[in-house]
């Protein structure tokens, strides 16, 4: 049976957090403060879906259904609010969100509105499904040295096809993309604190690196 993590209700776009590096042979601390910039969710409402039918009752500033182009059905309840994806088997993503609440206010408004349109269902297991990182190292980095430093077997980096640095740590869940102006994307996780873990431990070894 999958498992399902299922969040607190509470904002972890942004978060706090320190890690011990060493700089000039003495100790320092530096604030990890990854940024939540993009949260990614899912549920199945288990039961086939009469999309033209939505299309043709839900209220929405964009809505948009066009079976020959893409099989789904978009929606977004309000200029700038996370992206609502839903298929004609029932299941459904929702993406473009900047905060975990934010997307659990809008799986909930979508529920909302569809049972108001008389679907029945039980609640989904609303799944977090991809959240997305941003956090600044202090410097600019050569990739070079970092890709063979993190291992080659766990990094891509083909600076002529893409500019960034690809990391896959054995340890952490995500990828991490990272680039030489210091920006960092970590993707693919689905838990805020253990994403957080990642860019401690990274931060630490680039440290390592350029101590």
């Amino acid at each position: 049976m999958k498992q399902v993590w299922r969040p607190n209700r509470y904002s972890l776009r942004r978060n706090t957090h320190y890690y011990s590096g060493f700089g000039e042979n003495r100790a320092y601390q530096l604030m990890v403060s990854p940024e939540l910039v993009n949260a990614v969710g899912g549920g199945d409402l288990q039961q086939e879906l009469d999309l033209q039918a939505l299309y043709e009752e839900i209220s929405a500033d964009e809505i948009r259904y066009d079976p020959e182009y893409w099989p789904g059905l978009y929606i977004r309840f309000n200029d700038g609010s996370p992206a609502i994806m839903i298929f004609r088997t029932g299941k459904y993503n929702i993406a473009g969100a900047d905060s975990i609440d934010e997307l659990i206010n809008a799986n909930q408004k979508f529920l909302s509105v569809v049972r108001e349109l008389g679907l029945t269902f039980d609640d989904p297991d609303f799944e977090i499904r991809n959240l997305v990182y941003l956090e600044k190292y202090h410097r600019e980095l050569n990739l070079d040295p970092i890709a063979v430093e993190l291992g080659l077997e766990n990094t891509e980096y083909e600076p002529e096809q893409f500019p960034g640095l690809l990391y896959r740590s054995p340890d952490f869940i995500g990828t991490f993309l990272i680039f030489r102006n210091g920006k960092i994307l970590l993707t693919g996780s689905n838990n805020p604190e253990s994403s957080i873990e990642a860019f401690q431990t990274l931060f630490a070894e680039l440290d390592n690196l350029f101590r």
